[in-house]
């Protein structure tokens, strides 16, 4: 051993790390004296050097039997806070990922954004936390730390009350759960430390860590749940009976009717279509010109003097678009249905008219299964998950729905939108939508949100009359 060398042991701090310093240089620091003498040995000491004997080394503040260090704690608490902290950080980039790039708004792109940087900055503080509870190599690893366990108190606390809206379990909804809990405790055991002691204004450090977590949990709330509904859908919607022409078979006695359906999104808001229908009806009556009186209660609304009540037909019946479209600003969809009529029919006049409801694509996205249309008559996996032993014949789509903000998506059920085409004429309405969780039995529940949640709108009906005898004058 070099006889010239030093060694000086300071009394331990409030952790029981005691301060080494050789010719009055600080070398490190030790939790223990088998910590000092590979201290030592690192420095020059020989390997055979025990701290405890040789008169080179020299103790302040207690002998070589001083070592209050709590190993067991000082490690659990550290694994603790560094494994929370890491949970934190995965989280957070499991909740901000999908909106990085599959947001369908700028804000919910940039609450992505701010989720991705606020999981890094989770990461950083778990090595931080790491940091303090072993050598402490940075000042203020204590203090950022502290930071990242107000983070997660922030934002699970943030996710917890958009939980408790609805109150559903499911599993994804224990991790920010428990998350919750931890960061209480981490809070109050990182704060025991007083890591704000030797940053200027302490006291300014604290209420800005506060406060910057409570900015950002209203920022999160205001840019991914707030959806601005000033910008409302507009469309223009039109039904119209085009020229009727005749079968080129000159011993077919049939003509052919066009009906043409126009659609055109002169809004700013893109929107789904979730269902809709044409139906086109005949309504014939008997002629009674001797009528000297209007039979109003024959005519249930709606008689003519010399006319009986008016029977009514169903002649066509179809989809304008297939659920699962969309029609974003500025585009228009026109479809043209073509009835084939006898001219000899016994009408008197053909209404088309023409139905659809609709959903903002900024409220939410579609799954593509919900493109494909199952029919009541066809059971598949599609139609077991709908209950409706008295809607008789239906058509079904169904499919998963994302919330526009991933908020929601992590504290709520998943979503399905169901839509129902009513196919036969025993209901008075021809389609209905409705969104909801799936119940333990993989069956649509009962439990629909509110159509405001999503801004259904239901158009309303474009229709079009034409007399029979005006088609047959313009037959070509």
């Amino acid at each position: 051993m070099n006889h010239q060398k030093r060694a000086v042991v300071d009394p331990p701090d409030s952790r029981g790390l005691r301060e080494v310093r050789l010719d009055g240089v600080t070398v490190g620091r030790a939790w223990s004296l088998r910590e000092l003498r590979r201290l030592l040995t690192r420095s020059g000491f020989s390997e055979k050097t025990d701290p405890a004997a040789d008169p080179a080394v020299f103790w302040y503040g207690g002998g070589p039997d001083t070592w209050p260090d709590q190993p067991l704690q000082r490690r659990t608490t550290m694994v603790l806070l560094v494994v929370g902290l890491l949970g934190s950080a995965v989280l957070l980039v499991d909740i901000g990922y999908p909106d990085l790039f599959g947001a369908l708004t700028f804000a919910g792109r940039i609450t992505g954004w701010m989720f991705i940087v606020g999981g890094f900055l989770q990461a950083l503080a778990a090595v931080a936390a790491f940091d303090h509870w072993s050598k402490r190599s940075f000042k203020y690893s204590g203090a950022f730390a502290l930071f990242g366990v107000i983070i997660t108190l922030v934002v699970c606390s943030l996710l917890l009350a958009l939980w408790l809206q609805e109150r559903e379990y499911f599993p994804y909804c224990l991790s920010y759960l428990s998350l919750w809990v931890w960061s209480l405790w981490a809070t109050w055991r990182v704060s025991r430390e007083k890591p704000w002691r030797g940053i200027p204004h302490p006291r300014g450090f604290a209420l800005g860590a506060v406060a910057s977590g409570l900015v950002a949990a209203m920022n999160l709330a205001y840019s991914g749940l707030y959806q601005p509904t000033t910008a409302v859908e507009k469309v223009h919607y039109h039904v119209a009976f085009g020229i009727p022409y005749a079968s080129p078979d000159a011993h077919k006695s049939i003509m052919y009717v066009p009906v043409t359906v126009t659609l055109e999104n002169t809004g700013t808001v893109p929107f789904w279509i979730l269902a809709s229908v044409v139906k086109v009806y005949s309504t014939s009556s008997k002629f009674r010109p001797k009528e000297t009186s209007i039979h109003w209660r024959e005519g249930e609304g709606e008689s003519q003097l010399y006319t009986g009540p008016p029977i009514t037909n169903l002649v066509y019946w179809g989809s304008l678009e297939e659920p699962g479209g969309w029609l974003d600003p500025g585009l228009r969809s026109v479809r043209q249905k073509i009835l084939q009529l006898p001219r000899d029919a016994p009408f008197d006049s053909l209404e088309a008219s023409s139905d659809l409801m609709t959903m903002r694509k900024d409220r939410g996205s579609i799954g593509s299964e919900f493109n494909t249309s199952h029919w009541s008559w066809e059971p598949d996996e599609a139609t077991e998950r709908v209950d409706c032993a008295t809607c008789g014949d239906i058509g079904i789509n169904l499919g998963p729905l994302r919330y526009n903000s991933n908020l929601l998506n992590v504290t709520r059920k998943p979503r399905h939108v169901l839509s129902v085409r009513y196919v036969n004429d025993d209901v008075e309405w021809d389609y209905e939508v409705a969104v909801s969780p799936l119940d333990e039995r993989g069956k649509i529940s009962g439990d629909f949100e509110p159509e405001g949640r999503f801004d259904f709108v239901q158009m309303g009906a474009a229709s079009a009359t034409v007399s029979f005898a005006q088609l047959l004058k313009q037959l070509r």
